[in-house]
């Protein structure tokens, strides 16, 4: 039966005699070594030992026979008939004869060759994840914690680079960012990680770093389950969006300025010809559905060149301001008013008819526009008006907008610089 069983056993077995030589072995140890048992009685352990490997395995056999130890257990690498070295794990121990001398050692190799490439695969890919994870620490936080958020298993560096602070503070408590969550985000925040059972989330928020500035992070994070489906980790990552956002912000802010300098004009800040007409083309089609109808209203100003030519165009462009400023005080939020060009205008009475338009400017012709010169003289801004209320054979604005004008050259033609205040006809 112990005949059988040192035959038979699962691992490699050999009887070494004092000077290393192999006395008996095991088919198993023969397979590992690719060695017959003949060849391998004619060899030694030194013979098959890696070097590396030799002088630990000599140390304790040393101690062994000086009576230290009963036997001992290493891992080292074995030399196969092949040349490759291969990894064991060998445990030791020695039989004494009846005088109690050393008479021979019994060795177990077991084979952990696919057991240490794993180790070492494994350790590669730790090895590259950390160093993944350490190059991402600059603008990324990751973190990894038990499900019920009580302890800390993981924290990168980022959490030092994007909230200034020590993740001592997290493995004392996983939850204690929150703390320097932003106000206005905190309890959208916490309602997340707060949630049972906790569920895979994607969300952005705001931080305040150590230095109290504010910064936004894209949050994210994983449940990680085991072979039975067991929650057992919380995998998060929180990147750094501070600069995406502020770059988005300034675009978006580029994008209103561009559109706000593509509708108004440049001199006056009223809206420009194309917004205007814009605004007008809206009011037709609202008029259009049957609501109350608006008056559109031509100005002109009188005797514009006059002022260029006897003060300068700067002084002129003044004066443009000057009317645009006081006019537009005098309309309510719901008029509209635009430039059209040159000393050229357009405003658009909401709702209001010819006799309201009439009332208007008989209010409007109490009201002095003028232009202070250099703090010396005082320059009147004096203009025409007409005006059209829409009907339903006005189909375009181009349409009003001509008999808008006609009317006012009428007018001022007429009344050569007067504000013109007689009841247009209605078109």
């Amino acid at each position: 039966m112990f005949e059988k069983t040192f035959h038979y056993c699962a691992v490699g077995l050999a009887h070494v005699g004092i000077d290393g030589t192999f006395i008996r072995v095991n088919q198993k140890l023969c397979d590992f070594l690719d060695y017959s048992d003949q060849e391998l009685t004619k060899l030694t352990f030194q013979d098959l030992t890696a070097p590396d490997h030799l002088d630990e395995d000599l140390d304790q056999l040393e101690r062994l026979l000086k009576g230290q130890i009963d036997n001992y257990s290493i891992e080292k690498r074995y030399i196969r008939r092949d040349g490759k070295r291969v990894w064991a794990k060998l445990t030791v121990s020695l039989v004494r004869d009846d005088s109690n001398n050393p008479d021979y050692f019994i060795s177990v190799v077991e084979d952990i060759d696919e057991k240490k490439r794993i180790q070492s695969e494994l350790f590669q890919v730790d090895a590259l994840f950390s160093k993944i994870v350490s190059a991402f620490s600059e603008r990324t936080f990751i973190w990894v914690a038990t499900p019920d958020f009580s302890k800390l298993k993981y924290a990168n560096d980022g959490y030092a680079n994007i909230f200034g602070r020590s993740e001592y503070e997290l493995y004392c408590n996983p939850m204690s960012f929150l703390d320097h969550v932003h106000e206005d985000d905190r309890a959208r925040v916490a309602k997340v990680f707060s949630r049972r059972p906790l569920e895979n989330w994607d969300i952005q928020y705001r931080i305040y770093d150590s230095k109290g500035a504010v910064k936004y992070l894209h949050d994210r994070g994983n449940l990680i389950f085991d072979d039975r489906e067991t929650q057992t980790l919380i995998l998060g990552t929180a990147d750094d969006i501070t600069r995406e956002k502020n770059q988005q912000q300034a675009l978006m802010s580029a994008v209103t300025k561009l559109e706000y300098l593509s509708q108004t004009d440049s001199l006056t800040g009223l809206a420009n010809r194309r917004e205007i007409l814009s605004q007008l083309s809206d009011e037709i089609a609202r008029m259009e559905r049957g609501q109350k109808a608006s008056t559109l209203v031509y100005v002109d100003l009188n005797k514009f060149k006059e002022i260029n030519d006897k003060y300068g165009h700067k002084v002129g462009d003044n004066a443009l301001v000057e009317f645009s400023q006081q006019m537009k005080v005098l309309l309510r939020d719901s008029d509209r008013f635009g430039r059209i060009g040159g000393d050229e205008f357009v405003i658009l009475l909401y709702g209001t008819d010819d006799k309201e338009t009439e009332i208007f400017f008989e209010r409007i012709a109490q009201h002095d526009f003028t232009l202070n010169v250099n703090n010396t003289s005082v320059v009147p801004i004096t203009f025409s008006v007409g005006w059209v209320t829409w009907s339903a054979e006005t189909s375009t604005v181009e349409e009003w907008l001509d008999k808008a004008d006609e009317v006012m050259y009428e007018k001022k033609h007429n009344l050569q610089g007067q504000v013109v205040i007689d009841k247009a006809m209605k078109v």
